[in-house]
């Protein structure tokens, strides 16, 4: 269920004006079964979309077929935004449900046209959602720093700063496989360094969680 008031697209909209924006702009709910793809890189961009449940990567796929994830979705976050404001005819990149989810979809032409009044949630909507689009834009950011560096244990070292807490594990949402995707390597070179790293004494594996042991070497693998 969308929780609406825990969404950052809806911040600052009272429930009832939500309620009443979902009917005007005519959005609907759809599910998705696993490994669907909700859009592909070569459609049209027609919704702004927010996963109410399941688990969604944003990917490019090569004419290979080889694919590269740019980031996951979680649950109550908005996706498909990235070229709300572009010329871009098409979104360029695929969404693919990795398990099934369920996602609230919602037209492209409610933000591009407002009604008459130009009602206050609109306006709201509107600056949360370019709030969105300039954190997304970060971790496309993030994604490109990562894939600049030319080995898998700097490409590992910077996934894991961009997630830090000193005070608590770092919690891995992918797979292995999917992990491999978005560090753009092999799942065996990337479990062999993983092994490689713990067995070191940098890093502590315990299920789908990481703790950094000696943050000072992994800082080590970027001096020059």
């Amino acid at each position: 269920m969308l929780e609406y008031a825990k969404n950052e697209l809806f911040q600052g909209i009272e429930e009832e004006e939500f309620e009443r924006m979902l009917q005007c702009c005519k959005a609907r709910t759809k599910v998705f079964g696993t490994n669907s793809y909700i859009f592909s890189q070569e459609s049209k961009p027609q919704y702004l979309f927010i996963l109410k449940h399941g688990k969604v990567n944003l990917l490019k796929t090569f004419p290979s077929g080889k694919r590269n994830i740019l980031y996951q979705i979680h649950e109550n976050e908005v996706f498909g935004e990235n070229f709300f404001f572009a010329s871009d005819d098409i979104y360029g990149y695929d969404a693919l449900a990795v398990e099934c989810s369920e996602v609230l979809m919602i037209p492209y032409q409610f933000v591009y046209n407002p009604c008459s009044n130009v009602c206050e949630h609109h306006k709201k909507m509107i600056y949360n959602l370019l709030n969105i689009q300039s954190k997304n834009n970060l971790k496309m950011l993030a994604k490109l720093q990562i894939v600049s560096n030319t080995t898998i244990r700097q490409k590992i070292a910077l996934w894991l700063f961009n997630q830090y807490n000193s005070h608590s594990p770092i919690p891995v949402s992918m797979n292995r496989e999917e992990l491999a995707e978005y560090l753009g390597v092999t799942r065996p070179s990337l479990s062999r360094t993983l092994m490689e790293m713990q067995k070191m004494g940098w890093i502590r594996i315990q299920g789908k969680e990481i703790s950094i042991l000696d943050l000072g070497k992994l800082e080590s693998l970027f001096d020059d």
